[in-house]
């Protein structure tokens, strides 16, 4: 048995009778041929037949038989002797290049594969090295907590949001309706001692029932000819850190003309390129003046303003439109998006929070309205209106890894615009629509804190359905 052994490791390697053919091979046909040598009639069987493949498969095809199927003999073709030639001598040339470097080596591992091949194999492995070379490189500039897009090694991680951990501890300190329910009776005691003159001298302008407004922030119109009356219903609002232009108004009095001119006249004046009509469609119908014309293409002249509906989009929840607006004797008009949800009701909830927060996912993440100045229109631009700004900016701060004091955010729109917080229901439903936006930006539905995020909003939402009526007279 160690014999045998013995004998098994003595036995030369295939590499090493590779080179001794080959050598004797590049010997042979270096020596003149002699008539009946044994070189010259060494069978091709010794040399390994994966060096010469192409040599066998030409001489298949030159040795095939010159009978075709029926066994009539065929007249071979002519053969171009020159190529063939040409081919063996470069086989021959290949043969003495790749004899040459194996002298030049000791014995090694085994070749598995032609001079060609070999060559393939070492660019293929230098430009592996240069890419991973490469990718290190990128991964070192980037740091070690990113990746690179479309590396191979590695898939780009998905950013996680900024407000994640605000999120959290937001619901974490507001998980009580009792909590919320003493922030609203905390701010529904507040008083304010600011003027509201305007007001008051206008009250053919304002609707029956509307909140007072305060002098110091009212948007005042400037329109030649009529510098006597420059009152809206309209407010704007400042909020800490929030560099847009905010305005919250009234719904004009569709059954004077010159209220709805009045409502243009301080969009254009204003260049405000976003309205949020959050009114219900009763509000807009049946009226002797539309607000603006619906269908898409057509148009208005509201006393001196030129109201041309540009594009119209009904089908879904908020309706889009694209209003272009200008006055008499202007030739710079103003292309204004209005966004209407009409499903809110007067003192509720709105039953649906997803319109809500696509329009202010909209306003936050589209780089076309980013920089927007907004106008936001509810009947008497107070509860709804104001409730719709605290959601908007409290979800702003959250983006911003901030976590949002929902009593402070509507205590600052108060000051700024009465009877912000019209009903309890309202004040909760902004804490509903908040949370509402913190279970979509977590995304898993099986998520535990999903599920109590989940739970409370059915709670906030029990507080006042949506579709219970109002008993009050021309309420919207």
């Amino acid at each position: 048995m160690n014999e045998e052994k013995k004998s098994i490791r003595k036995s030369p390697s295939m590499f090493q009778k590779v080179k001794k053919t080959l050598r004797q091979k590049s010997r042979d046909s270096n020596k003149p041929k002699k008539a009946g040598s044994k070189a010259s009639d060494r069978s091709k069987s010794d040399i390994p037949s994966k060096f010469l493949r192409g040599r066998k498969g030409k001489k298949s095809d030159r040795t095939k038989s010159n009978r075709n199927p029926t066994g009539k003999k065929v007249i071979p073709r002519e053969c171009n002797t020159s190529r063939s030639t040409s081919r063996e001598s470069d086989q021959k040339s290949r043969l003495e290049h790749f004899v040459r470097s194996i002298d030049l080596e000791e014995d090694g591992d085994p070749i598995l594969g032609t001079p060609d091949l070999l060559r393939r194999k070492k660019k293929k492995g230098k430009r592996g090295k240069e890419r991973r070379e490469k990718d290190k490189k990128e991964l070192s500039k980037e740091g070690p907590g990113e990746e690179k897009a479309g590396t191979p090694r590695s898939k780009q991680k998905a950013k996680s949001w900024l407000g994640m951990e605000a999120a959290v501890s937001f619901f974490n300190k507001n998980n009580d309706i009792q909590k919320i329910r003493n922030e609203y009776h905390f701010l529904d005691s507040l008083t304010c001692s600011k003027t509201t003159e305007s007001f008051d001298a206008n009250t053919a302008r304002n609707r029956e029932g509307s909140p007072k407004i305060y002098d110091e922030n009212r948007v005042k119109l400037n329109r030649p000819g009529h510098e006597d009356v420059n009152y809206i219903n309209a407010s704007f609002i400042k909020m800490k850190s929030f560099g847009h232009k905010i305005i919250v108004a009234q719904l004009p009095q569709l059954e004077n003309e010159s209220f709805v001119e009045d409502f243009w006249h301080m969009i254009y004046q204003e260049q405000i390129t976003l309205v949020y009509l959050l009114v219900p469609e009763k509000a807009l119908k049946n009226t002797s003046i539309t607000l603006f014309k619906e269908e898409h293409g057509a148009y208005q002249y509201t006393g001196k303003m030129f109201i041309n509906n540009r594009r119209a989009e009904v089908l879904g929840d908020p309706k889009e439109y694209t209003i272009e607006v200008l006055p008499e004797g202007n030739s710079d008009s103003v292309m204004c998006q209005v966004n209407h949800h009409a499903t809110w009701e007067h003192l509720q909830q709105p039953p649906k929070y997803r319109p809500i927060i696509k329009m202010i996912h909209q306003f936050l993440s589209e780089k076309q309205v980013q920089n927007a100045n907004i106008c936001v229109v509810s009947v008497f631009g107070c509860g709804r209106a104001c409730s719709f700004i605290g959601a908007l900016y409290a979800i702003s701060q959250l983006n911003q890894g901030i976590e949002p004091n929902i009593c402070d955010i509507m205590r600052d729109i108060q000051q700024q615009r009465p009877k912000a917080t019209e009903s309890f229901a309202q004040y909760s439903g902004v804490y509903a629509i908040v949370l509402d936006y913190i279970v979509r930006k977590r995304g898993s539905k099986r998520d535990p804190i999903n599920r109590e995020i989940n739970r409370f909003i059915d709670e906030l939402t029990d507080i006042s359905p949506a579709v219970s009526p109002i008993n009050e007279k021309n309420q919207y």
